[in-house]
Formats: structure tokens, C-alpha cells, sequence
């Protein structure tokens, strides 16, 4: 009998089967887009200021008649890169007056980020597709008695083809809409959302760290089978992709 701990893998327990073509590719067929959007800092506007972003909130909202997620991701802000830039500078500077500004600089901005714990807030919109959305599981298969259908039997190129048609449309309103309101916001790419994922499951991992290019890739992510009666967790939770 096979032994559940060793023959079992860490994607076995991931809800991605492919990230490709800039799209998110779950197991039970649910397609989804990631835009990054930026912030603003809201609490330096002026009140009428604070008042025209509000409404134009709530313009935003009440424009989408399609599901969105919100995901608010905060970690520990990494220097590192930045650290190691001073003393680079540090290092090759002659002048010593100028060596010894560029030390206390590089001393300050370590010890500052160690007290204080600086957070990098970052803000992602997903827009999912349901796979029944996309016509590639009917409202029959989810009946009692009905084989799973699995996911590696549907070619890539009509699902991927089929979330275009849905998707980018969606996507090019909330990017106009987030326009509005003076935010600037873009689809994440297919390099952009691994890395994202990655540093999401590996929250130890510094945010500098970069993971080979997925156009490397031979195989898809996880191989995986689109459960008849499983329709929901498609995509991670809030509390899932916050760390």
C-alpha cells in the first residue's frame, strides 16, 4: 500500500492547475485575470478630496455587475537590495567625509526598518470565470452519479481562448474605472503571478528573490481533474494571500 506521506506532493494540496498566458488556471476550471493596482494615500487629500474619491468608489462599485475579489497583501518591507547598493557606494567612494555619510545613512535605514517593522502594502483585483462561464462544464456534470471530468483532457488554447473573450473586456472597465479615480492599475503577467504565488505559500522568502522564468517550464503546474460536486474554492481567500 502506498504510503500517503511520501508519495504525496505539496501541489496535490494547491488549488492551481496552470499559470499561463497571464491567466490563473485552477482545478476546477475557474479562470481568473490579476490586476495590480496602486494606492493613494488617501488620509493627505483634502476633504473634498477624500469626498470625489468616495463617490467615485462608489461609482466603481456599482458599475460591476460581475464578481471581483479584493486582496490586500502586506509584508515586511525588504531593503536589502538597497543595503547592499550603499555599501557598494560606501565601498568605492574616495572621498571619506562622503564614505562616512553614506555608513550612517546605510546604519539608519537598517536599524529604522528592524525597530519599526516597515510593511509594503500591495493591492490586487482578481475577476474569476467560472468554468460554467466558460462552457467547458455543463450544468449536468455537477449531477450525483456523474465521473469527474478531468481538466487535462480540455485543451488549454479553447480555455484560455474562452477567459479572453470573457475577461479582457471586464478587465479594460475596472482599469478605466480605476482611472477615474486617479489610481493606476495593469494586468499582472504570467512571471509576475508565479512570483506573487510564490512569495503568498512562501511567506519566509525575501521579496527580491526572483524564481526562474516560466517560459522555461515543460510541464504545467500541478496535473489535476475538475470534481463534478466541487464548484467553490477556486481561488485563495484574502487571509490566504495576505501575509
Amino acid at each position: 500500500m502506498p504510503n500517503a506521506t511520501t508519495d504525496s506532493t505539496t501541489q496535490q494540496f494547491l488549488d492551481i492547475f496552470d499559470i499561463t498566458n497571464n491567466f490563473v488556471i485552477m482545478k476546477d476550471g475557474t479562470t481568473s485575470i490579476i490586476i495590480a493596482v496602486d494606492a493613494m494615500n488617501f488620509g493627505l487629500l483634502a476633504e473634498e478630496e477624500q469626498d470625489s474619491i468616495m463617490y467615485a468608489y462608489a461609482g466603481l462599485l456599482n458599475s460591476i455587475n460581475y464578481p471581483i475579489q479584493i486582496i490586500i497583501r502586506s509584508q515586511t518591507k525588504d531593503v536589502t537590495s538597497y543595503l547592499k547598493l550603499l555599501k557598494d557606494q560606501e565601498s568605492t567612494t574616495s572621498d571619506r567625509s562622503q564614505q562616512k555619510r553614506i555608513q550612517r545613512y546605510r546604519e539608519f535605514v537598517g536599524e529604522l526598518i528592524r525597530e519599526r517593522n516597515v510593511l509594503d502594502k500591495k493591492f490586487f483585483v482578481v475577476i474569476p470565470a467560472a468554468p460554467v462561464e466558460l462552457g467547458i462544464l455543463t450544468a449536468t456534470s455537477v449531477l450525483p452519479g456523474k465521473g469527474a471530468m478531468k481538466i487535462t483532457s480540455i485543451d488549454r488554447n479553447i480555455i484560455i481562448e474562452k477567459a479572453k473573450n470573457l475577461l479582457e473586456s471586464k478587465r479594460d472597465h475596472l482599469i478605466a474605472q480605476f482611472a477615474r479615480i486617479g489610481l493606476y492599475s495593469r494586468q499582472l503577467e504570467t512571471q509576475e503571478i508565479i512570483q506573487l504565488f510564490y512569495l503568498s505559500y512562501n511567506p519566509e522568502a525575501q521579496e527580491g528573490q526572483q524564481i526562474a522564468d516560466s517560459s522555461s517550464y515543460t510541464t504545467p503546474l500541478v496535473g489535476a481533474q475538475i470534481e463534478g460536486n466541487n464548484m467553490n474554492g477556486a481561488l485563495p481567500t484574502n487571509e490566504e494571500a495576505q501575509q
